[in-house]
């Protein structure tokens, strides 16, 4: 192989390994892009709290809590994990003031959540944490009823692009029905997202929406930001 031949196959190759690179940072980039809403950095600790809340259904049932705590993990760019317990929390059935709870310490119940960042509006940047129940929920309120929940609730999530160590999730609903009941993926498609409850007992009703008004309290162990 002669020296201009040599030469000219060199060129070639760095010819070829620069366009590469090119296209492989643009890829990334594309991949970057789509990949907001996202978290930074995507791990660590976090802790939950809030003052008191109500979670209601379309039948018009009423648990009300008076606090709730609990801890939790992100576990990726979009994801994390949580497990909260709502205090002092009861129910009013035919006229009687209950406690409820899903295990055996009255007046708490517990949910483990799987949560995952999304858009509520892409357009306008707002961004909501989808709160998936890991498992149905069983709520005994005495022996009077009985709650079954599943389903997922979007709540806005804020401040966004900001560095911070505080976030707030503030969950709204009206008789029963989140606001919003929506979160847009990756394709920019409507994605419906409800929470769904069963009544047994004096007051028995099929599957139904639920909602719940809550504002909480995120603490990370570092600060981060929320992309968008």
């Amino acid at each position: 192989m002669n020296r201009r031949v040599s030469e000219n196959m060199n060129i070639r190759t760095m010819v070829l390994s620069l366009l590469a690179m090119c296209v492989i940072g643009a890829v990334a980039s594309a991949s970057a892009s789509a990949a907001l809403p996202e978290q930074v950095p995507a791990s660590g600790k976090l802790t939950i709290s809030s003052g008191a809340s109500v979670f209601e259904t379309k039948a018009g049932e009423k648990v009300s809590c008076t606090k709730d705590s609990g801890s939790g993990e992100i576990t990726g760019a979009k994801t994390s994990t949580a497990t909260v317990t709502f205090e002092g929390c009861t129910a009013t059935v035919i006229g009687i003031k209950i406690k409820c709870q899903t295990g055996a310490t009255e007046g708490n119940i517990v949910t483990e959540l799987k949560n995952e960042l999304a858009y509520i509006n892409k357009s306008k940047k707002e961004v909501g944490l989808d709160s998936v129940l890991a498992k149905e929920l069983t709520i005994k309120c005495s022996s009077l009823e009985t709650l079954k929940v599943k389903g997922s609730t979007v709540c806005p999530i804020s401040p966004i692009n900001t560095k911070t160590k505080t976030l707030t999730l503030s969950c709204k609903q009206k008789k029963g029905v989140q606001e919003p009941t929506e979160y847009e993926n990756e394709k920019g498609e409507k994605v419906k997202d409800i929470t769904e409850t069963k009544g047994e007992g004096l007051k028995s009703f099929g599957f139904e929406q639920s909602g719940l008004e809550s504002t909480e309290t995120l603490t990370l162990a570092t600060e981060g930001e929320i992309k968008a």
